[in-house]
């Protein structure tokens, strides 16, 4: 037997749904980037002995990557926190200029942030269909 309150609820759930599936992205994301902001930094390990030293330019470019990274971590549940964190991944991508080692952290980190992107589209998806559906089980 349904009540108001029930259908109330169950309402307010489908609809809030979107944005749970939204936030629940928050998580992974923010453990990539703590990945990433311990990771990085070791490049310049990898910098110093298989590149012929370090450079002011690319201390400069990994000590900016992940600065910039602890503040998308901090800042990754306003609006701009993801378009924040994809940008980091371009510049660590392009990275490749200064260093081939943060070149190919780039293109690992792109490959990983490019997955977690395609299970959040999937997720988002398989709720929108599920709320167009009006909520009953598939099958």
């Amino acid at each position: 037997m349904s009540t108001s309150g029930d259908e109330a609820e169950r309402s307010s759930t489908r609809t809030s749904g979107a944005a749970e599936a939204k936030r629940a992205f928050r998580g992974p994301a923010s453990a990539a980037l703590s990945l990433e902001v311990v990771i990085v930094p070791l490049a310049l390990l990898v910098m110093d002995k298989t590149e012929g030293g370090l450079t002011a330019v690319k201390i400069a470019w990994v000590v900016v990557l992940t600065l910039g990274m602890i503040v998308a971590i901090a800042t990754f549940s306003r609006p701009w926190g993801l378009p924040l964190a994809l940008g980091l991944q371009v510049l660590m991508l392009l990275g490749w200029i200064v260093s081939p080692a943060l070149g190919i952290l780039g293109l690992v980190f792109c490959l990983v942030w490019a997955g977690m992107l395609w299970m959040r589209h999937e997720v988002l998806r398989r709720h929108a269909l599920f709320a167009q559906r009006g909520g009953a089980e598939p099958g």
